[in-house]
């Protein structure tokens, strides 16, 4: 399985998954992040710009993550404690939308679906039909100009509703019911669709060459094909296979495919 990123707002959303994946936090200048055998973790604090900002700075800091799951906290009309995932997040202010591609059903066997409304201060009309939160729509937009929509998806658990107002969240039960969630989202990282990457039999025969030439760690096999994903997305095309063995080492050709990645980045 390809690297993902758990992307979440407060700590007390991200002490649940630290603990259970036993990730450790990272030394980067400005962004809170973890790792672990598992993936990778990104607390990027309240709000659609935190969480696009994080979300960017993450994607270029870190270009083997391959898939980003926004999990947390949501306000809606469904019981308190319910894990639910996005068929649709939207912002609430600009109205644009985003669609993930849902695995099959019995993949997440009783896991509902809502739609996702990001706000920019809390909401309570509530309503079974969505959810609301600060973050998923900040997340997909930064997400959706590098990775394809079947590899970004949004998990929340309810918090709030009619019964139980905002005033009632604390940081106690907000860990114990992430916790509660943590089954669904490893189910989720598990049916990712890795396999149906586009041209993955053409990435994966550079790769294979490259790899037969040069030393290459379990890692760096996982980051090559990556970044050789990311490159075709953006240029339309692999690298030319001479050109990457011109360059003798696999530090080497990933630094050169980082550096053109770079240069042919979409700016937000």
């Amino acid at each position: 399985m390809l690297p993902s990123c758990l992307i979440v707002a407060l700590p007390a959303e991200a002490r649940p998954f630290i603990k259970y994946f036993g990730l450790s936090a990272m030394n980067h200048p400005y962004l809170r992040l973890y790792h672990g055998d598992s993936g990778y973790l990104l607390q990027c604090g309240v709000g659609k710009l935190n969480a696009a900002s994080g979300t960017a700075a993450m994607l270029q800091y870190l270009p083997d993550v391959a898939a980003i799951i926004n999990v947390g906290i949501a306000g809606s009309d469904l019981p308190i404690g319910d894990t639910v995932i996005a068929h649709g997040v939207q912002d609430k202010a600009s109205q644009q939308q985003w669609f993930p591609h849902l695995p099959p059903v019995r993949k997440l066997a009783g896991v509902s679906s809502v739609q996702v409304l990001s706000v920019d201060t809390p909401a309570t009309d509530y309503s079974p039909e969505h959810a609301f939160d600060m973050e998923a729509s900040g997340i997909f937009n930064a997400a959706a100009k590098v990775l394809d929509l079947a590899f970004v998806h949004s998990i929340k658990v309810i918090s709030d509703n009619n019964q139980s107002g905002i005033q009632q969240i604390n940081a106690t039960s907000v860990v114990e019911q992430i916790g509660n969630a943590v089954p669904v989202v490893e189910k989720l990282l598990q049916s990712l669709p890795f396999d149906t990457l586009p041209c993955a039999k053409s990435v994966n025969a550079l790769s294979t060459t490259l790899i037969d030439q040069m030393h290459y760690t379990t890692t760096e096999t996982h980051t090559l094909k990556q970044l050789l994903h990311r490159y075709n997305a953006l240029r339309g095309e692999l690298p030319s296979t001479q050109s990457l063995l011109n360059l003798k080492s696999a530090k080497a050709v990933r630094q050169h495919l980082l550096s053109d990645i770079s240069n042919a980045r979409i700016s937000y």
